[in-house]
């Protein structure tokens, strides 16, 4: 309770930070209203993509050439990475956030996981992102590693949270065709998570510019990156700035 508290309590501060006391938008043209839960500032565009039956509702903050997909864990949506996503676009960076289908406003179609964010990437490019990165977590980490070999074009980089060798998708077929820079994250005391990143990063090329980050903690997936959190959130931000900073400026 204690850490779904804390994400609360960032979210409050992003909204407050962004929203300079400008009421939450009226609800979005597309109809799907993706984040409305989440009380979103002036300033969040609402945005609806997919085929193949796939109705996805998404939204996007921040205006940068460079882009960021957040794919959320399960049971999360949107609002899971509404306060990262608040810093990512301080940064400069055009960040979409997304509900997979089945989760929030989305509803699925044909599409899985992998394609969802290829979809995705697909939205936020034609909102005027020139280059393309993917962080996922737990489940979104897994979704995003077997999308990044997909996508024409490339990602410029991609960051797994707590990734899963297997959930809706195989992290495990993918890591081998990863040709762009790779951060594996994870907490050695969440379950078997750290065995998993360890894993893909070994299967993961060594002509790849990858990175195991492990840090003593069992906060999982979206909560790795968590304002207030344990000293290793800490160290996982930092990492994830770093890795973003070298491969993917705005």
């Amino acid at each position: 309770m204690r850490r779904l508290a804390l994400l609360a309590a960032a979210a409050a501060v992003a909204l407050a930070g962004c929203s300079g006391g400008d009421p939450v938008p009226a609800p979005s043209p597309t109809g799907l209203n993706a984040g409305a839960t989440c009380g979103l500032p002036a300033g969040a565009r609402q945005t609806r993509f997919g085929d193949h039956g796939a109705d996805l509702g998404g939204v996007i903050l921040g205006s940068g050439k460079t882009g960021i997909v957040l794919a959320h864990q399960n049971g999360g949506d949107v609002c899971q990475w509404l306060p990262y996503a608040f810093e990512l676009a301080g940064k400069g960076y055009r960040v979409l956030m997304f509900d997979f289908g089945g989760f929030g406003v989305s509803t699925r179609g044909e599409l899985d996981t992998p394609q969802q964010v290829a979809a995705a990437a697909a939205a936020l490019r034609a909102d005027g992102a020139t280059s393309i990165v993917l962080i996922g977590a737990s489940m979104g980490g897994t979704a995003v590693l077997a999308a990044a070999p997909t996508l024409t074009p490339a990602p410029v980089a991609v960051v797994a949270l707590s990734a899963p060798v297997l959930f809706g998708a195989d992290a495990s077929a993918a890591a081998p065709k990863l040709t762009m820079p790779v951060l594996y994250a994870a907490g050695e005391f969440e379950s078997s998570f750290a065995d998993s990143a360890r894993e893909l990063y070994g299967l993961t090329p060594k002509t790849t510019v990858k990175e195991l980050l492990i840090v003593p903690t069992d906060w999982h997936g979206v909560l790795l990156v968590s304002l207030g959190g344990p000293a290793a959130t800490d160290t996982v931000r930092a990492k994830l700035a770093e890795f973003l900073q070298a491969h993917a400026p705005v």
